[in-house]
């Protein structure tokens, strides 16, 4: 055996989306889209002077001698993975997740061990689909040397890993770092997380799910662009100013907020905020009881619309005013359900299903729990928290259900998106998502 070597390297974990579920429908076709995966990945990593230590089914475990070099050969990846996946069919498309992390690993009979390489491996679950993550360490080194923006996540509790590491999402869209902020008729907004100012730190998923509900509802109007909340999370009580925020989010108007609930009671604040005069556009305070939070939702959407001068068209209107459930349980367990998922941890997923299931107890009718329920079953079969077949089996009977009760329900149709995604059938999935 040779002696160990210990020494500081970027270490690339790799994930090719679906695989799973592909070689259970379809073994012949996953083998052959696995051959050109393995071919197209070997020949981009030889070219950047990558070190492929090993492949564990139809992952890559990489290593490179600089942080820089990894993360180039990542977007040489993708790049090269898109251009590709232009050319075939849907089914035939091939979606790579990407983590980085650099840091000591301990070399070993050509092997690499170490939290350098537990770290990569946990990241690459953070990536999108045909996305890179990396590490706040890999960021230090690359930060202001590439083309491409990079985008802070929410710090994340890893498993095996003590403390919480920062994340950050390599943003390969094009126009993303280049908004048009002179325009005030280029509405592109960011709602930032709400703060909570309850007497019970408990209630800071009410806050928390506020802000998601308020980026589904402003995100149901088509004049309005509005960004990801996985792009805004980690805006969470931070000190940075308006502009800052808008000008790291490209955005030109900046909704913030806060809500203090107490009992049956509910107070929400919320300012509408020029980004380049970091002037209140609109403001407003509401104290209602917590059953009437659905009207000071769609009552906030439509004022942001009103300001930025955005006509509302009658169906969008509606779907605004729409109040998804006459239960307040139900509602509160929804709200409690869509934060734990956040959370990636095996314990917060199946308490997010727990309170998904609470929630349709209490409103069989409620499309967006059985939405959330579908969500989860299939983030439990992808982490294999839970055997994936079935899992996207019970996801498929979610979906069929919110569907049914609402055909139009935004959440429902990004749940049948992911759904398609995960059986490979990207066509339909983009069409969803459209």
């Amino acid at each position: 055996m040779l002696e160990a070597e210990r020494r500081l390297a970027a270490i690339m974990f790799t994930d090719l989306v679906g695989y799973t579920a592909m070689a259970q429908r379809n073994e012949s076709l996953a083998l052959e889209l696995l051959e050109r995966h393995n071919t197209l990945l070997r020949s981009v990593v030889k070219r950047r002077r990558g070190r492929e230590v090993k492949t564990v089914g139809d992952a890559f475990l990489l290593e490179f001698g600089s942080a820089l070099e990894a993360v180039l050969c990542a977007i040489e990846i993708q790049s090269v993975l898109n251009e590709q996946n232009k050319l075939v069919g849907g089914a035939e498309r091939i979606l790579v997740r990407i983590g980085i992390h650099v840091g000591d690993v301990i070399h070993r009979d050509g092997d690499v061990f170490g939290d350098a390489v537990n770290i990569a491996s946990r990241i690459v679950r953070f990536a999108e689909q045909g996305g890179i993550c990396i590490s706040g360490q890999v960021y230090a080194q690359v930060v202001n040397k590439l083309e491409y923006p990079l985008l802070k996540m929410s710090a994340q509790s890893l498993k095996n890993v003590e403390q919480p590491i920062d994340l950050y999402r390599v943003v390969l869209e094009p126009g993303v770092d280049a908004p048009h902020k002179s325009s005030k008729a280029w509405s592109r907004v960011a709602v930032l997380p709400f703060a909570n100012i309850s007497p019970d730190p408990r209630d800071g998923y009410f806050a928390d799910g506020l802000t998601e509900e308020m980026i589904s509802a402003l995100s149901e109007v088509k004049g309005l662009r509005v960004i990801a909340r996985t792009s805004v999370n980690h805006y969470k009580e931070t000190s940075k100013t308006v502009a800052q925020i808008g000008n790291e989010l490209g955005v030109a108007f900046v909704l913030e907020g806060s809500v203090r609930k107490a009992g049956n009671k509910v107070r929400v604040g919320a300012q509408l905020i020029d980004v380049e005069s970091q002037e209140h556009i609109w403001s407003n305070q509401y104290d209602r009881n917590l059953n009437d939070i659905f009207s000071i939702q769609s009552d906030i959407a439509k004022k942001v619309a009103d300001s930025l001068e955005v006509t509302l068209l009658k169906g969008e209107r509606a779907r605004i005013e729409r109040k998804d459930t006459e239960s307040t349980v139900a509602y509160v367990a929804y709200l409690k359900g869509r934060t734990l998922l956040h959370d990636r941890s095996e314990k917060a997923i199946k308490g997010a299903k727990e309170q998904f299931e609470l929630a349709v107890r209490e409103d069989a009718g409620y499309a967006k729990a059985y939405s959330g329920l579908a969500d989860t079953y299939m983030i439990l079969g992808d982490y294999l928290f839970s055997p994936f077949p079935s899992s996207l089996e019970e996801a498929k009977k979610q979906i069929r259900k919110a569907l049914e009760l609402d055909p139009n329900l935004a959440e429902a149709r990004v749940s049948l998106a992911n759904y398609l995604m995960y059986n490979y059938d990207f066509v339909g999935s983009e069409n969803e998502l459209r």
